[in-house]
């Protein structure tokens, strides 16, 4: 029984010592290397919006004041003032009745890459997004080198318990991205600040048919997507925790449909066979403790998630949590673990549901 316990242990200290490992990369200064390979013609923004109202402008005018040559509004089915307040800010206006962000996009990005080209570059954004301003600054050497970009994401409002959890989740999502693309391989799409060369998508098409659309794409793709650390985009978090439960829920909806319905994902480093190894380290780990387990499995469970949910934060992510932040963590984890149970048994639900966003700013 101790040779048993002894081989778990190594089993799962070995997935401990790669999680660990890919943050520390990803935290670290190590710079993403860049070969001018492509020449880009214009930088397009591409916005898919239903019913944006309170928010659209902060994404049109950030846009704009980042160097984008054309702002696109995807107007789905909205029934507010979303569509006036976008055409009176310059904005170009598509209008489409899917209730959908990925049929949305389906049916709109082969329209504007053939007004634009196959060399310009399509950034995808949120209604709600706020773009830094130096973005096409900081993005241009990179999309010279690279055909497919994800950018760096943090929270526009930081006020309020359920906001900052979410810093404690981009954090590491983010170190570990850049840990991927420094090691070759590629990151995933995170839905807003991505984009690729119209020569991309005309060559594998964006039809996508879960409510994870990013992630969906990601797995389809035959290229590597690079994370560029150095460009930020901001978006608006929820503030309550159910519209938060409901936002959770669809991502992890989106992903299980990805991994079951799509063909040939079990192929794919980022579904089954991520989903059977990850389980399968983490209960070799929890088997490998030491008796009584009902009390050494709470005990380094907890201490394990409070280093890894700890280490990852930056300078900025410290600044904006709060000390007691991590023991909430603790809780809001249980919830995710709550929607991933859900999430597994009903991922053929595919009905989109927004997420309500009224934080406006002055750009």
């Amino acid at each position: 029984m101790e040779n048993i316990k002894i081989y778990f242990g190594i089993f799962g200290y070995l997935f401990i010592g790669v999680i660990l490992f890919l943050i520390l990369l990803g935290k670290s200064s190590k710079k993403i290397p860049l070969k001018k390979r492509y020449t880009v013609n214009k930088f397009i923004a591409i916005i898919p919006a239903h019913n944006e109202e309170n928010v659209i402008s902060n994404s049109i005018l950030s846009a704009k004041k980042a160097g984008f040559h054309r702002v696109i509004v995807i107007l789905d089915n909205c029934t507010d003032d979303t569509p006036i307040i976008a055409q009176g800010l310059g904005a170009e206006t598509i209008f489409v009745n899917f209730r959908s962000k990925g049929r949305s996009l389906a049916y709109a990005i082969p329209k504007i890459v053939q007004k634009y080209g196959e060399y310009s570059f399509y950034m995808i954004f949120d209604a709600d997004n706020v773009i830094d301003e130096n973005y096409i600054e900081h993005i241009k050497p990179y999309v010279e080198s690279y055909p497919v970009i994800q950018t760096n994401l943090y929270n526009l409002n930081v006020d309020g318990v359920i906001p900052r959890m979410y810093i404690f989740m981009d954090a590491i999502y983010l170190r570990i991205q850049k840990a991927l693309t420094l090691l070759g391989l590629s990151s995933i799409i995170s839905g807003y600040g991505w984009g690729a060369y119209g020569w991309v998508f005309n060559k594998h098409k964006f039809d996508c048919n879960s409510v994870l659309e990013d992630f969906e794409y990601t797995v389809k793709l035959p290229l590597k997507v690079t994370f560029v650390e150095d460009a930020t985009v901001y978006d608006e978090k929820p503030v309550e925790f159910a519209p938060s439960f409901k936002q959770r829920l669809r991502w992890y909806r989106g992903y299980f449909y990805t991994v079951f319905k799509e063909n040939g994902i079990v192929k794919n480093l980022y579904t089954i066979p991520l989903i059977v190894g990850a389980a399968t380290h983490i209960l070799s780990f929890l088997l490998s403790l030491p008796d009584p387990l009902y009390v050494s499995i709470p005990v380094v469970v907890f201490a394990l998630h409070t280093l890894i949910f700890l280490l990852p934060l930056n300078e900025r992510e410290l600044k904006d949590v709060k000390w007691y932040d991590i023991f909430l963590m603790f809780f809001f984890n249980t919830t995710n673990l709550a929607a991933i149970l859900t999430a597994m048994f009903t991922y053929n639900k595919t009905d989109w549901v927004r997420t309500p966003h009224a934080y406006k700013i002055n750009v």
